[in-house]
């Protein structure tokens, strides 16, 4: 009888093993507890009962919190009014108004890669300009590098927010979830970040912070967010392919009548208005400015293209000076940042100079610099700031090999001609007066030229 009952019980526990192993192998057992210690290692929590707890409550609540039909169908509209933006600024205003409503959230940043610059543009529905940002720049930067969604319930709470830039506004941060953008590649292109959810069926107090009344960003939000960013990253794609398609027509256009005006038989001040024209639409920039060198005086003189007055200054002055003594390129993105820019003359004039490029125009010889082509400004076809580029100094350096030898001609001309009766630039413009000496310095327009080149002696 002991016997029959020891075999009974080997036989249970035989059966009882059995169904654990295939109860572990059914279940995948071993591969959930691997992916939980894997999670361990990689967190390293203080507390990792209570990290296990939160992890696994989190995702009994992602199977719950599925998108709904109604949810679908407003991703649908909401991609669709994005994705069927083409213009930049167009696209980027959308994808900011529509994540707004998407979440019903009160405010959304979209950080976009500058790839040229390898900087982010913070773009937001508050700022006319992008502001540009480093890599690494704060949450937005992590979430970039790292390519990682973060949902924080409470930035007040939360070690990783700066609230630097509340306590300069006054605004109050309190839910926050940040989504990378990746390309068809897999890489990062962007950020979009959303800022404080706000509760439906909530009336809002306008005398106290919108963010007080902030709650969490759900898990419906994040996976909706992740389906939208995706239909984000073509968008911004196929913007920037329609920029640069632009672009380039734009230049080849500019570059197509300079060739075709400055064949013509032109005096020295009426070619350099015109080399200063077709520049600017060839480097796509707010202003430029063309000096030539008056090595007897040693000064750099241009033709004002508002009033079609002379304009001379140092030879050794300013950016324009160190690129015509130093022979060089100067390529600044950041003027306020440089500290060979004079901030002087934005001041008296209200004007903001943001990016300047400066090139050597060289003799035909190619053995000394002629004059200088500077730049003020790039800015996109649709008035959106841009920095200088590579691909912008070799279409200048180009532009400056053809215009040099004809600008140089026309100066050699003008100095056999002993005839002057009016100043060519005030007839171009059809303002001609009586033509000032060649000893008189004229009046400079401080506004129409380079701000980086009135520097004091």
């Amino acid at each position: 009888t002991r016997i029959t009952r020891t075999s009974a019980m080997a036989a249970k526990e035989a059966a009882a093993r059995q169904a654990v192993e295939s109860f572990i192998q059914k279940q995948n057992v071993e591969g959930i507890v691997q992916e939980l210690i894997q999670k361990l290692l990689v967190a390293k929590p203080e507390n990792p009962r209570q990290f296990l707890l939160n992890y696994l409550e989190k995702d009994f609540q992602a199977q719950d919190d599925e998108l709904t039909e109604a949810d679908l169908q407003r991703l649908f509209l909401v991609s669709r009014r994005i994705t069927g933006k083409i213009n930049p600024q167009e696209t980027i205003s959308a994808t900011i108004k529509e994540t707004m409503g998407l979440l019903h959230c009160d405010a959304v940043s979209l950080y976009v890669l500058d790839r040229k610059m390898q900087m982010l543009r913070l773009y937001t529905h508050l700022t006319e300009f992008p502001i540009m940002l480093r890599l690494n720049h704060g949450i937005a930067g992590s979430v970039f590098l790292k390519q990682e969604l973060v949902n924080i319930a409470n930035c007040q709470q939360d070690s990783r927010f700066d609230r630097t830039m509340d306590m300069r506004t006054g605004y109050f941060t309190r839910s926050m979830i940040v989504v990378p953008i990746l390309d068809i590649e897999g890489q990062s292109c962007g950020v979009l970040q959303a800022i404080n959810k706000m509760p439906t069926g909530v009336e809002i107090d306008e005398t106290v912070a919108v963010g007080k009344f902030a709650v969490a960003f759900s898990l419906v939000d994040e996976k909706m967010l992740l389906h939208l960013v995706q239909n984000v990253a073509i968008a911004i794609q196929n913007a920037e392919i329609y920029r640069e398609a632009i672009n380039c027509s734009e230049r080849a256009t500019g570059l197509l009548n300079t060739i075709q005006s400055v064949s013509q038989d032109l005096g020295p001040q009426s070619l350099l208005l015109t080399v200063t024209t077709h520049a600017s639409k060839v480097c796509s920039a707010e202003r430029s400015t063309v000096f030539l060198v008056d090595e007897a005086a040693e000064q750099l003189w241009s033709v004002s293209t508002d009033t079609g007055a002379e304009i001379r200054i140092p030879k050794d002055k300013g950016i324009a000076g160190e690129c015509c003594c130093h022979c060089v390129v100067i390529n600044i993105p950041d003027a306020y940042a440089d500290p060979r820019f004079n901030k002087q003359v934005d001041i008296q004039t209200g004007y903001r100079t943001r990016s300047i490029l400066a090139i050597p125009i060289m003799s035909e010889e190619n053995s000394h610099v002629v004059g200088v082509i500077q730049m003020i400004n790039k800015v996109s076809y649709d008035g959106q700031p841009e920095h200088f580029d590579e691909e912008d100094v070799e279409i200048m350096q180009l532009f400056a090999s053809f215009v040099g030898p004809k600008l140089t001609s026309s100066m050699l001309s003008a100095k056999k001609s002993s005839k002057r009766d009016v100043s060519e630039g005030q007839m171009a413009l059809g303002t001609a007066k009586l033509p000032p000496s060649p000893s008189t310095k004229s009046a400079t327009n401080l506004g129409s030229f380079a701000e980086g080149d009135e520097e004091d002696d």
